[in-house]
């Protein structure tokens, strides 16, 4: 084989390595171009989801805020109208009309306020 055949097929070779190359290029910038709509498309779908479950639980909040300072304005006018020890005294007839009730909110009270006490010790010593 001369110098000018090899040289011929080796152009053609580089021809065809060239054109493959371009195809698999085009075909990976196409694949890239679906999965960017593609993702655009789910990020969408997903503010979407945000937005609307946003707006429900705004509305949830709101309402439990509202029971919330309901409750709050409710014990303050209790406790402008009652004594102290009128208080005590009602405080007895609950706990004694439901005691497991009581306990059991003693029990969290206490817990929380040991869990409020270790984690103010721990930023103590850091």
């Amino acid at each position: 084989m001369s110098l000018s055949e090899t040289a011929t097929r080796t152009g053609e070779t580089l021809s065809r390595a060239q054109e493959q190359v371009k195809d698999l290029g085009k075909t990976a910038v196409d694949k890239l171009d679906e999965a960017r709509v593609g993702t655009a498309e789910a990020l969408e779908s997903a503010a979407s989801s945000v937005r609307t479950k946003g707006r429900s639980g705004a509305k949830k909040i709101e309402s439990m805020s509202e029971q919330a300072a309901e409750t709050l304005d409710s014990t303050a006018q209790y406790m402008r109208a009652q004594d102290v020890g009128t208080m005590l005294g009602n405080l007895k007839l609950a706990v004694g009309r439901n005691p497991g009730a009581y306990l059991l909110f003693a029990a969290g009270v206490g817990f929380l306020a040991g869990a409020a006490i270790r984690r103010g010790n721990s930023r103590e010593h850091a």
